[in-house]
């Protein structure tokens, strides 16, 4: 990972909806995820149908090369890599 990390509040109060509840944030090792094909928001089976697939948190970055996806991005913390919904103001971090 080369990229700077931006803090995952800042994260936060920049892509959600000031008016909205807060959502918790599912904290998952993506090793524990990759094992079992599971997370809280089935973020590596959308990307596997989208034909991206994750192997490495620097996998969950090809989101943002999408041209058509508007709804997710993805964006490198201290914790791993933060993933949001968006529409739904639900975030999820892998972790390594």
């Amino acid at each position: 990972m080369t990229e700077t990390n931006e803090s995952l509040a800042d994260l936060i109060s920049r892509f959600s909806d000031p008016d909205a509840v807060p959502s918790t944030i599912a904290r998952v090792s993506l090793t524990d995820a990759l094992a079992d094909g599971r997370d809280p928001l089935d973020i590596l089976t959308y990307f596997a149908r989208l034909g991206l697939p994750i192997l490495t948190l620097d996998d969950l970055l090809k989101i943002n090369a999408e041209p058509d996806e508007e709804e997710i991005r993805a964006f490198r913390v201290d914790e791993g890599v933060a993933v949001v919904v968006a529409s739904e103001s639900e975030w999820i971090v892998f972790t390594p």
